[in-house]
């Protein structure tokens, strides 16, 4: 008869099965997003201007980032799953779908799903803080790492958050409909900037795994 399971042989299998489960949870949801993306532009190509396929691309880069966060997270940080690390990345596909939907349509709300989908990603970003700092041991080494860097990868998080509101709430106002081209230009380059915002951080943790720091 097989012994009884300990706690340190659970944990052992939490921890060892939550990065591939967590990834693999991510891809799916990645690969029906780019379906929905995909699925709207062929239905409607034919109608795109420069404003659409901007957007487009923007959503498509979207898809990238969340992906990137997502690696990682996952591979550089030690941590047990909750519910919230099950319910943020069904939130991310929320935002996904309604911006693969709206690349064609209706910008303002394209907007305001994209400053949604950047929400999940403040608050996913605070999951991950409080959950490397309650396994500050397992993470000890990688937390030190990316000493510096953590303002910087709030400031990719939130900004975007803010552009993306104020331009969804004032576009009226400011009569951004008669600039949708200059406005999809706009989040192409904050989605951009937030993907390069990831570079130096991953570089760090890379660092860390090749034992140069």
């Amino acid at each position: 008869m097989r012994d009884a399971q300990t706690s340190e042989s659970v944990a052992a299998r939490l921890r060892e099965q939550f990065a591939p489960s967590y990834l693999t949870l991510t891809s799916i949801i990645q690969g029906v997003a780019l379906s929905t993306l995909v699925i709207r532009i062929e239905g409607n190509a034919d109608h795109f201007g420069p404003a659409n396929w901007l957007l487009a691309a923007a959503t498509l880069l979207a898809f990238l980032l969340v992906w990137h966060e997502y690696v990682m997270q996952v591979l550089a940080y030690v941590w047990m799953p909750t519910l919230l690390d099950s319910a943020v990345p069904f939130g991310f596909l929320v935002a996904e779908l309604f911006l693969a939907h709206l690349v064609y349509g209706n910008q303002r709300a394209w907007l305001f799903a994209a400053a949604a989908g950047f929400t999940f990603g403040a608050v996913a970003y605070a999951l991950r803080r409080s959950q490397t700092y309650r396994y500050s041991r397992e993470n000890a080494g990688v937390v030190a790492a990316i000493t510096g860097y953590s303002g910087l990868r709030l400031a990719f998080t939130v900004g975007p958050v803010a552009l993306f509101v104020g331009a969804w709430a004032l576009y009226d106002v400011l009569g951004l409909g008669r600039a949708s081209v200059l406005v999809a230009a706009g989040a192409v380059l904050i989605v951009v900037a937030a993907i390069a915002g990831t570079v130096p951080y991953w570089q760090r943790v890379l660092a860390y795994a090749r034992g140069e720091q």
